[in-house]
């Protein structure tokens, strides 16, 4: 198949180069939102200091904390209005409520209101990206040394 046959075959609204989603699909996703939802709904009957049942399988066959341990009790601690017990078990968990409350606001909030607010954000794309990748990289930092710092505690 030649290049301009590649060309053709191509409308004006599909090119063979991957469009990027957008930094709103990503954070209110249908997926995250549902997942917010439950997580949210669920914070506000279980235990403060978990079930008592392993659930992290990191920490199960390694015995090493995984950058996430700690996130749900977190949560759970914040919907109990534990501030301090939910720094103390993961300090990430206080952002992690507040994306799933702004998740359930999307949700409530009208669908003419969500496309004004998604256009909002594809115009701050340029600044907010950056910070979403530094959320993400401060994250897997904070895990990486948190596994680090069990390993050598063993």
């Amino acid at each position: 198949m030649s290049t301009n046959s590649i060309a053709n075959h191509f409308t004006a609204d599909e090119s063979p180069i991957v469009r990027r989603r957008q930094l709103f699909d990503i954070v209110f996703g249908p997926l995250t939102s549902g997942f917010a939802v439950i997580a949210l709904l669920l914070s506000f009957v279980l235990p403060c200091d978990g079930l008592g049942i392993p659930v992290c399988w990191i920490k199960s066959y390694w015995d090493v904390q995984c950058p996430g341990c700690g996130l749900t009790r977190s949560v759970t601690c914040i919907s109990h209005f534990e501030f301090v017990k939910a720094w103390n078990y993961h300090p990430f968990g206080l952002l992690v409520y507040a994306l799933f409350v702004a998740n359930v606001a999307v949700l409530l909030i009208p669908k003419s209101r969500r496309e004004k607010l998604k256009n909002s954000v594809a115009q701050c794309e340029g600044w907010l990206k950056p910070c979403y990748l530094l959320i993400v990289v401060s994250f897997l930092t904070y895990g990486c040394i948190r596994v680090l710092l069990s390993m050598t505690a063993v």
